[in-house]
């Protein structure tokens, strides 16, 4: 996520509320300057450009205001993100059909959040804007396990590992019984170098296994999250509960890099959310375990 974040000071000026003050001013000061000449018209110019002037130098430092830009900001950096890792899924799965199981239940989890949106924009059962956010990075981390997992079958497919393995018991057979003149050195390497090439294969392996697992297990929790927040009563804070329970939610931090790492040596470019250690500090207590304990 390298965009840049934005100016506030650009986004009064170029907000719609100041282009429709513009543009108010200019039709007031076109009315004006027919019967009083262009130097009464400008008046409404020249007042508009001083309250631009007063807008810019304050309106910028108003929390309310940052937050709101800043909201607008995180929503275009997520969409990218989400509109470039389902291109490279396109483009990964080639002229295959997207598995309609891993979509069906992206869109489930999609829905899931744009709801709880909807009820952080109500204030109803006082749900933090901030807090769903966290959730919707959570589908995107879906999106790039999904990516990574296509990226292991490419790589996968690329190395015959039978017919490494078979190479490098040939070499093991020579290096034991050399012929004269061989270079013994060249054969060395020529063994370490394939036996690092099953080495990676089988360290890919695990880590798929690894993100198997949390692919399949992340739409369950999210649900289980859904469904105790739509369920609390509306007096209920929301807030520690639910971190808690991204915190669980969240991949672990070294899958969590090894995922990254593997789509950025894949992908060069892709977008991904940004690493949960950073964003918050992680919880072990699910919401589920919670309110099934309290």
């Amino acid at each position: 996520m390298g965009e840049e974040k934005p100016s506030y000071v650009r986004e009064v000026l170029t907000s719609q509320t100041n282009l429709y003050a513009f543009l108010g001013s200019l039709a007031v000061g076109a009315v004006l300057s027919i019967p009083f000449g262009f130097g009464v018209g400008a008046v409404p110019l020249i007042a508009f450009a001083a309250g631009d002037i007063l807008a810019a130098l304050h309106i910028p430092s108003l929390p309310t205001f940052r937050e709101k830009v800043d909201r607008r900001w995180r929503a275009r950096v997520r969409q990218a993100s989400r509109e470039q890792l389902m291109m490279e899924i396109q483009k990964r799965s080639g002229k295959r059909t997207l598995p309609s199981a891993n979509l069906r239940t992206y869109q489930r989890m999609y829905e899931r959040v744009q709801s709880l949106y909807q009820r952080a924009d109500t204030g109803h059962g006082r749900l933090a804007y901030r807090d769903v956010e966290q959730l919707d990075d959570v589908t995107l981390e879906y999106l790039a396990l999904w990516l990574a997992l296509l990226v292991m079958d490419d790589r996968a497919e690329s190395v015959n590992l039978r017919e490494v393995e078979l190479k490098v018991t040939a070499l093991e057979r020579e290096l034991a019984d050399p012929r004269p003149g061989t270079d013994l050195r060249q054969l060395q390497k020529a063994r370490a170098d394939y036996a690092a090439i099953i080495e990676r294969h089988n360290r890919m392996l695990s880590r798929r296994r690894a993100l198997e697992a949390a692919m399949l297990s992340m739409p369950d929790q999210l649900d289980e999250i859904y469904q105790t927040i739509m369920t609390l009563p509306v007096t209920e804070d929301v807030g520690t509960r639910l971190e808690e329970a991204i915190g669980k939610l969240r991949l672990q931090e070294d899958i969590e890099a090894d995922l990254a790492s593997d789509l950025a040596d894949a992908v060069p470019g892709v977008a991904m959310p940004a690493p949960a250690a950073v964003a918050r500090q992680r919880r072990l207590v699910a919401v589920g375990s919670s309110s099934r304990v309290g």
